[in-house]
C-alpha cells in the first residue's frame, strides 16, 4: 500500500511539474535547430545582412528624409516621428523595442516574436493591452522557426490567431505558401479597447472592401491636425494586394519567389530561408519561368516598373499634400461646410 501511495505521489508531482512548466520550454529556438539543419540555419542567419536594392533592400534608411512629404501625410501620427525601412526578420524584435514610435500595447509584439504567444497563453486576451515597456522581453527570440513551423521542421503552421479568425470570414481557399506570410504581411488595426490585432477582411480583401469595414465600425487611427480628416494608418497589406494578381492566379506563392530552392552540401535541394528580394536570387527565383530573359534584362524590366510606380507614388503624395493645405485653410477661404466634409472624406 505504501509503495502504491508513493507511486501515485510521484505521478502527481510529474503531472504538476509539467503543467507548471508552461509552454516556454516547448518553443525550440532557431539556434537549437542548427545541428540538425545547419544549412537552413545558416540561410536564416543571412537575414541579418543589410543590403540595398535599387528601390528597396534591408538598410534602415530614414523614409522621412528620403520622402519629406511623409511628415505632412503622417502629421499627428507617430510615423511622423520615426519611419525607417525595415531590416531583416532577425532584427524584428530588436527594432520594435527601440523604435521611437509610440507602442499602444504588448500586441505590438505579436508579429515580432513567438514569445508573444507564450504571453497570451499565460495572461489570456489581457496580454494584448499590457503595457509594452512592462513586458519582460529579455528571453524572447525574434522571428524564427517556431513562427512558421512550431516545432515541426518543414510543416507550415499558422501560429497567429488573428489570421485564423480572419480566415473564418473570408470566402475562398488559400495556399499555405501564402498564408504562412499572411500571418504578418497584412492590413490590420488594434481593437481600441482590448488592443487585439484585427484584420479588416470581413467584407473582402480589396482596398474598397477593407475601407467599407473601417467605415462600418467607425474606426479611425488618428485625426490629422491640419486637415481635420479622420484617417487610417495603412499597414502592409502585401498578402491582400497579391490576391488576384497574375502570379497568384498561376499558383505562385510567396515562398516560390522569396524562398527559392538552394543546393545543400550533399546536393540535396533545400528551401532558402533568407527572406529577401527575388532580384537577389533572380536565377533561382525568376528565370525558371521567365526563360525569355537574362538576369540583367529581367532586373531592368522589374526596376523600370518599380521606377514608374515610385514616380506615380510621389505625384500622388504631393497631390494629397495640396489637399491637406487646402483643408487647413478651407474655413478662412470661405469654403462651405459640406464641401469641407466631402474633402475630408476623400482625404480619409
Amino acid at each position: 500500500m505504501k509503495k502504491m501511495l508513493l507511486l501515485l505521489a510521484a505521478i502527481t508531482i510529474a503531472i504538476l511539474s509539467t503543467a507548471c512548466s508552461g509552454s516556454k520550454e516547448d518553443i525550440i529556438s532557431a539556434s537549437e535547430w542548427e545541428e540538425e539543419h545547419p544549412e537552413i540555419y545558416a540561410s536564416y542567419l543571412e537575414n541579418s545582412e543589410m543590403e540595398e536594392t535599387t528601390y528597396g533592400g534591408s538598410v534602415p534608411i530614414d523614409y522621412l528624409e528620403k520622402y519629406p512629404y511623409l511628415k505632412v501625410l503622417y502629421e499627428g501620427n507617430s510615423f511622423s516621428v520615426e519611419y525607417l525601412r525595415a531590416r531583416g526578420h532577425t532584427y524584428a524584435l530588436e527594432d520594435i523595442i527601440h523604435t521611437e514610435r509610440s507602442k499602444p500595447g504588448a500586441s505590438c509584439l505579436s508579429c515580432k516574436t513567438s514569445g508573444f504567444l507564450e504571453l497570451v497563453e499565460e495572461h489570456g486576451e489581457e496580454a494584448h493591452a499590457m503595457v509594452f515597456e512592462d513586458v519582460d522581453k529579455s528571453e524572447m527570440e525574434t522571428i524564427s522557426c517556431y513562427d512558421c513551423h512550431k516545432n515541426e521542421p518543414g510543416v507550415i503552421t499558422i501560429t497567429r490567431e488573428h489570421l485564423n479568425t480572419a480566415l473564418e470570414g473570408i470566402e475562398g481557399e488559400f495556399k499555405d505558401g501564402d498564408l504562412v506570410c499572411a500571418q504578418c504581411h497584412v492590413e490590420y488595426h488594434l481593437d481600441p479597447e482590448t488592443k487585439e490585432v484585427i484584420m479588416p477582411s470581413v467584407n473582402g480583401l480589396t482596398p474598397a472592401e477593407m475601407m467599407a469595414f473601417y467605415d462600418e465600425v467607425n474606426y479611425t487611427d488618428w485625426v490629422h491636425p491640419s486637415s481635420g480628416a479622420e484617417l487610417l494608418k495603412v499597414q502592409h497589406p502585401e498578402w491582400e494586394t497579391y490576391q488576384g494578381s497574375i502570379h497568384n492566379n498561376m499558383g505562385v506563392t510567396c515562398i516560390t519567389c522569396h524562398m527559392p530552392d538552394m543546393e545543400g552540401a550533399d546536393g540535396e535541394t533545400l528551401p532558402a530561408h533568407q527572406w529577401t528580394s527575388p532580384l537577389k536570387t533572380i536565377e533561382a527565383s525568376c528565370l525558371g519561368c521567365h526563360q525569355d530573359y537574362t538576369a540583367e534584362s529581367l532586373t531592368k524590366r522589374v526596376e523600370d516598373l518599380q521606377g514608374a510606380v515610385e514616380e506615380k507614388m510621389n505625384e500622388t503624395a504631393l497631390l494629397i499634400v495640396d489637399l491637406i493645405d487646402a483643408l487647413k485653410n478651407a474655413e478662412s477661404d470661405g469654403i462651405t461646410e459640406d464641401k469641407i466634409v466631402e474633402a475630408r472624406q476623400l482625404h480619409r
